[in-house]
Formats: C-alpha cells, structure tokens, sequence
C-alpha cells in the first residue's frame, strides 16, 4: 500500500508540473491570438502566427501547430520575407524531425538555410546547423551508419564557427556538448572529452552558467568511467550532482546516480554502487524516462551482482531484458511506420496511374455506346418530330376559327366601352377649361409679382457682389498672412531645433571632459532628453503641420535613435512599434514625448543587463482618451519603487510624475512578463490643447 501511495504521489506530481506548464503555454497562446486581431505590420504578424504554432508543437499539438504556420509561409512569399520563410521551414524540420521523417525534415533545413542566407541573418543558420547535426546523430543511431554521425559531426563544427563569430556563448555551450555526445558516438571518446572541457572553460569574458555547467560535468564523469579513470569521474558526477539537486532536475540525478553507481562498480565498492543505483531507480520513478530506465536497470543488476545479491541482481536483470526488449520493439514499430509510409506514397502513384489507364480505355468505350445512342434517338426524334408537325398544323386551323370568334365579340364589347369614355371625357375637358381660364387669371397675378420680386433682388445682388469683391480681398490678405505666419512657425520650430542640437553637442562635450562615470551618465541622460525635445521641433518644421506631430512616427524615431545609442541594433534586439497613427498637439507632444524618453532610456539601463534575448514594445492607442505603454522583457520592478514618498527620489522619477500630471495623466506599473509602465491621458485634455 505504501509503495502504491508514493507512486500515485509521484505521478500527481508529475500531473501537476505538466499541468502548469501546459498553462503557461495556453497563457501564451491566448495573448498572442489577441495580438492577432490589432493592426499589426506583416512581420509582426508572421512572428506572432510562428510563435503561436512553436507553442503548440511543445504542447504536442502538431496539427494545430501546421495549422498556424500555413500564415507564416504565405504572408512571407508574399513580401519576400526571407526571415519569416525560414522561420518557417526550420520549425516545419523541427516537427518532422519528431515524427521519425528525417528526408523531410533535411530538406527543410536546406531551405531554411538558403532564406537566411538571403537575409544575411548568421544567428539563425547557426541554429539550422545545430539542428542538421542533431538531425545526422538521429540517422547515424538509427541506422547504425557512421557517415551520417560525421555529418553531423561536420555540421555542428559550422555551428561553432559561426556562433563564435557572432560571440554567441550560449549557443555555443550547447554546440559542445553536443559535438562531443557525436564524437563519442564514434568512439572517439578523447575527442569528446576535449569539446567537453572546452564548453567550461570561459568564454566572452563569462563564466558557464549552472544550468549547461551540469550537462558538462554529467558527460565529463561518463567519459571517464568509459576509459576507466574512476576517480575523475566520480569528481566530476559529484558537481554534477550538488547543480541537479538544487535545481531538482530528477531526470539528470537519475544519470548522476547511475554514472555514480558504474564508477563504484569499477573501484569494487559495491555497497557505494548499491547505494547510487537504488538512489537513480527513486529519481527515475519521478522522471517516466523509458530510455533512461533501460539503463538504470542494467547498471542495477550488474551493482547487485557485484555485492553478492543474486535474486536482486536476476529481478533486475529481467525487468532490464523486457524494457530492452519494449525498446526495440518501439523502434521496430517506427521503422515499419516510415516503411509503411514510403510505401503507403509509392503505392498510390502506381495506383492512380493504373486507374488513369483504366479510365481511358473505359471512357472511349463509353464514348463509342454514346455515339451509336446518339444516331438511334436523332432517327427517332426526326420520327417525332415530322407527327407532330402535323398535329399541330391541325390543332392550329381549329385555334384560329375559336380566335376569330373570341376577337369579334371582343371587338364589339370594346367599341361600346370606348363610346361610353369619349363621352365622360368630353364633360372632364369642359371642366378643365373652366378652370384653366381661372388660373390664367391667377397666373397673371403671380407673374406681375415675381417681375416686381426680380428687380428687388437685382438690386442686392448688385450690393452682395460689391461685399463679395471686399471680402475676397481681406480673403486673399488673409491667406498670404497665413502663409508668411506658417513659414515664420516653421523658421521658428527649426532655430529652436538648431539652439537644442547645440545645447546636446555642448552637453556631449561636457561630458568626455568629465572624469566621474556617474556625472558622465547625468550629463548624457540629459543630452538625451533635450534631443527628445529636438525631435519634435525637427518634425514640426519637416512637415504642413506647424503644431501637430504624427506620434507613431516620432516614437518610431526616438526609440531607435536610442536603441542605436545604448549599442544594440535590429538583429540583436526585438523592437516592436504598436502605436495607431495619430496627429497630437505639440504642447501634449513634448511632455509626452519626454515621459516616453525617461521610459525607455530606463529600460535600456536596467532591464537588459541579464537578458539574451532582449525585447522592448511600445503601445499607443486612442480608446477613451490616449493610452501610452512601455514594456520590457527584463527582470521587472516593483511598482512601489516608483511611488514618490518623503524621501528625495531620483529625477526622472519627479519628471515623469510631473509631466503625467501636466497632462491630467495617471501613470501606473505593472510587473508582467518584466516592467509594463502605462500612462492614460483623458480625451477632454487632448481636446483641450
């Protein structure tokens, strides 16, 4: 009863963690669909359908997963988006990879390297190597042969060098460890050591993180226990170890103790190896690995065997025999699955073929009948025809006779209706008359009237065009004044401009003459924002309107101006402009335009400083008033830190809560998915200005 307790524990567990990450990537889903119905450029839109099919294939749902990519190949061809095309293909590999369709899956690899080729984008075909060697390790096991484990050997060198161009250390940790997996394949177990140890090592002034650090240190100890040098393996396994435990990664401690448990076996320490392999049985049981399972029990027996304790050694050397046996029978089942499918194709073409045959024949058989048919009813409906002919010609004399009756009585009735009108209407045209000579009358009145009302409006007509004439005159002076008044608007916005771009060269030459970093920081922060200042000024002089601004476009500017200054750039760096066109006011413009400065410049100084893979999106939308958001993917804040309290906080702090407030704004932070601030300005104060 209690070994039934723990598992129906452990497998609730298990239940439970699935559960939440299904959730998360349900959350995922959800908010990306939502995305999908805003206005969102095309390459937006193809991230966001990728996205949302790469969330389904981990959920396993790879029909829903193909569904959301048949988007992303069409809008991409569409506008030659080499980047989404290969997006596209190297997840469509991805899935084929998983479904044992490996011709299908290097084809898309090939694809998906020649589109990113296209768009020069080296990151990604750095992934698509990585994948093809991966990939060529999957032939090579599956069909025992060692070309294809060169390969990929061969494919997972391209990877690193690429990756070590781009200073890419994560993605090259990880080319490593599987670059020396794919040696060991081989045999060439030196080869693999080396790659392992060169994963450790530092790399771009970093340090291996504990997450890649565990994977190294695990097949560092199964190196050595392959060559026999127990010792250092055990070494390395104890590392390996401590990492896993306090990550609780039961799958990697059940190597540990497995790897463990063979090292001890070698030292001939058999209670050790007892120990280790009964402690990677435990970890296993919360893992549900059945590969891993296979081994555990082999290293098992052969630990029970080696203390001496045969009947516990035989029972897990049979349940050893049958997972191996279940093994090779899964993968008997996937070949003849992908056999069967070869052959399910092949046959269907033969088949269709041999029907095209069969219908050809059947057709000009068909066609010789019909035509013999068609003869027969011609001959019989000539036949027909001709009978009927004189029927009709029959039936026609009778029809006339009748119709001349008919047309005589009807002649009749109709004379005798159209004597009893003529007399009704001569007695209605008398009455007209009478009262056509009464209108006559009236007629003349009204025309007198309207020749006296005519010369009474020719006479203000002849005043109104002497006003119009004074009135196109103050019209036309009034253009021109607008006119000079527009250019002097104009001359103005642009020597304000010139007047701030000099305070910024001033300000940027203050600060390579200072010496302390944060005084140099103060001074850039604010040549920072008397830039922001200058760009509207640029805009209101580049364009008709003297005192509005088209905000998407000032956003757009503004953020890759500083992206550009904090030494990030488009391939590195996901900037995403979801802001609706719309013409504001300059005086809501330059507050504005300085909170969103404060806001993003923040961004750039603290929320990236641990993200790989950083992203900022900035949303502006006019629903209820103007809603201004500014989000990252960084480590978040808490929105307490941002509340003004007695103590003195920092300026950018006091010049957003200032700036809000001249705008009747409210300001608020929210912790989601790293530091969202969103800024509501009500409708009445952007009619108001």
């Amino acid at each position: 009863m209690t070994s039934l307790r723990n598992r129906w524990f452990v497998g609730l567990l298990v239940a439970i963690a699935c559960c939440r990450s299904a959730v998360a990537q349900q959350r995922l889903i959800d908010s990306l669909k939502t995305a999908l119905t805003r206005k969102l450029p095309d390459t937006s839109r193809v991230h966001a359908y990728y996205d949302i099919a790469n969330a389904f294939y981990k959920q396993s749902q790879t029909d829903s997963a193909l569904a959301y990519l048949k988007p992303v190949v069409a809008i991409s061809t569409k506008k030659k988006y080499w980047d989404g095309l290969g997006d596209y293909n190297r997840l469509m590999g991805t899935i084929r990879t998983h479904q044992g369709q490996y011709e299908e899956a290097l084809t898309c690899f090939q694809q998906a390297i020649q589109q990113y080729g296209k768009a020069n984008n080296l990151y990604s075909t750095a992934k698509i190597y990585h994948s093809l060697g991966l990939l060529y390790k999957l032939m090579g096991n599956s069909q025992g042969v060692k070309a294809y484990t060169q390969q990929g050997i061969a494919y997972m060198q391209q990877a690193i060098a690429l990756n070590q161009q781009l200073k890419a250390t994560h993605s090259l940790r990880s080319n490593y460890i599987n670059l020396g997996i794919l040696y060991e394949d081989l045999g060439e177990i030196r080869q693999g050591r080396e790659c392992f140890l060169k994963g450790l090592a530092p790399m771009n002034n970093t340090e291996v993180e504990p997450e890649d650090a565990r994977i190294f240190y695990n097949n560092l100890g199964k190196n050595y226990n392959v060559e026999k040098q127990y010792p250092l393996a055990i070494q390395y396994l104890e590392k390996a170890l401590a990492i896993n435990l306090n990550l609780k990664r039961y799958s990697s401690l059940a190597h540990n103790y497995r790897n463990l448990a063979t090292a001890y076996i070698g030292l001939k320490q058999p209670d050790k190896a007892v120990a280790y392999a009964e402690k990677s049985l435990e970890q296993l049981k919360r893992s549900g690995d059945a590969p891993l399972s296979y081994s555990v029990h082999g290293t098992l027996s052969r630990a029970y065997a080696a203390a001496g304790q045969y009947q516990k050694a035989y029972d897990a050397a049979v349940q050893y025999k049958q997972i191996g046996d279940s093994l090779v029978n899964q993968a008997k089942t996937r070949t003849i699955a992908q056999l069967e499918g070869h052959y399910a194709v092949q046959q269907a073409s033969e088949l269709a073929s041999i029907k095209a045959s069969a219908e050809l024949a059947k057709t000009q058989a068909v066609a010789q009948v019909e035509a013999n048919k068609v003869r027969e009813i011609a001959a019989i409906q000539a036949a027909e025809a001709q009978r009927l002919a004189q029927i009709r010609t029959v039936a026609d004399i009778e029809k006339t006779r009748a119709i001349l009756e008919l047309q005589a009585q009807y002649d009749t009735q109709a004379k005798q209706r159209q004597i009893a009108d003529l007399g009704s209407r001569n007695l209605e045209k008398t009455r007209q008359v009478e009262y056509m000579s009464g209108g006559l009358g009236l007629m003349a009145l009204l025309i007198s009237l309207l020749i006296g009302q005519y010369l009474l409006i020719r006479r203000s007509n002849r005043k109104l065009a002497t006003q119009n004439g004074v009135i196109t005159a103050n019209s036309q002076q009034l253009a021109t004044q607008a006119e000079q008044l527009k250019t002097l608007m104009k001359e103005l916005h642009h020597r304000v401009k010139n007047n701030l771009a000099i305070v910024s060269s001033l300000l940027s030459l203050q600060a390579s003459n200072l010496q302390d970093e944060k005084a140099v920081q103060a001074v850039r922060v604010g040549q920072q924002r008397v830039e922001a200042m200058a760009l509207i000024h640029q805009r209101l002089y580049q364009t008709d309107g003297i005192t509005t601004i088209n905000i998407r476009s000032y956003l757009t500017d503004l953020a890759r101006s500083l992206m550009y200054a904090y030494g990030y750039s488009d391939r590195d760096f996901d900037l995403v402009i979801d802001a609706e066109d719309r013409k504001l006011d300059v005086d809501v413009a330059i507050p504005l335009g300085l909170i969103a400065n404060e806001l993003i410049t923040n961004a750039f100084k603290y929320a990236y400083a641990q993200s790989k893979y950083p992203r900022l999106r900035i949303g502006l939308h006019t629903q209820n008033g103007l809603t201004l958001e500014v989000q990252d993917n960084g480590p978040g804040i808490n929105p307490d830190d941002w509340v003004l309290r007695s103590g003195r906080p920092s300026f950018g702090k006091r010049l957003v809560t200032s700036l809000s407030n001249q705008l009747d704004g409210q300001v608020e932070f929210i912790q989601q998915d790293g530091a969202l601030c969103r800024l509501h300005i009500p409708e009445a104060r952007l009619r108001a200005a």
